[in-house]
């Protein structure tokens, strides 16, 4: 068994410690992805129960439309921040919450490659902190780093593909000049799964639809980027061939699961 200690006390303990170590000019500060921690933990993570009587999902994209304007609103100081998480025991964080929480639910707010590594190595020196005060066995830490060890490098690179792709659809995507503009004859929009990837192009696999959806032409570059299996939240236009209209987060296929499959996240405020 772990120790007795708190999700709190070992947060409050290490931002403490935190303190007292020189970091370099540009060494982001921890309190940032643990303040951030603490608000997937209290609201989106299976970790706390409803006090009201426990209310069905309901439709998805409200949901999450629900998470991108709690965030919106935290992340612009409209939302008091989570002060405490209470006694919540520290032998309840499961390493698979921090594989949500940085493969998930950062990816949802930045597609800042270099703050997903830094809230990484956040959660690796706090890890290594609860390991060395003994508060976790010797297995409960090798599943939290090998969690970290997966996840880091996929949300670091899909945060780029997001980035990338961005700046490529608004530059003209890729569209000859003389095609940009003609009417879309089809839309197709929400997240999507790269079910093939070639030298010039993907395909797509839409949740809830049966059909694949390309190719869809990019450079090679960012095609190399790209992994089999990432999941696109997108709008997909088509002329003569499909091209994206719109791109937002982008996530790993170590992370990302269909949600009739994921009971976890029934927390909602």
């Amino acid at each position: 068994m772990m120790s007795l200690t708190t999700v709190q006390a070992a947060i409050d303990d290490f931002m403490r410690y935190a303190d007292t170590v020189e970091k370099s000019d540009t060494q982001a500060s921890p309190d940032q992805c643990l303040e951030m921690l603490s608000q997937y933990l209290v609201h989106y993570s299976d970790l706390f129960d409803e006090t009201e009587p426990e209310e069905e999902m309901g439709d998805f994209a409200e949901w999450e439309e629900g998470l991108d304007d709690h965030m919106s609103a935290l992340l612009e100081g409209d939302v008091e921040a989570v002060g405490h998480l209470g006694n919540l025991p520290l032998e309840s964080l499961d390493p698979e919450h921090l594989r949500d929480f940085l493969g998930w639910f950062v990816l949802r707010e930045t597609s800042d490659g270099e703050l997903l590594q830094a809230y990484a190595d956040t959660l690796r020196a706090w890890v290594d902190f609860i390991f060395a005060r003994g508060w976790f066995k010797h297995d409960a830490y090798i599943g939290f780093i090998g969690v970290l060890e997966e996840v880091t490098p996929e949300a670091v690179r899909v945060a780029r593909v997001s980035k990338v792709l961005f700046h490529f659809i608004r530059s003209g995507g890729g569209v000859p000049p003389r095609m940009r503009g003609k009417q879309f004859s089809r839309f197709v929009e929400g997240h999507a799964q790269v079910s093939a990837v070639t030298d010039c192009s993907l395909q797509f696999s839409f949740h809830h639809q049966d059909e694949q959806i390309g190719p869809v032409l990019l450079p090679a570059p960012i095609l190399a980027m790209i992994a089999v299996g990432d999941v696109f939240d997108l709008e997909l236009g088509l002329r003569d061939a499909w091209v994206i209209v719109d791109v937002g987060p982008v996530y790993p296929s170590c992370v990302y699961v269909e949600v009739e499959e994921y009971h976890g996240l029934d927390k909602r405020s």
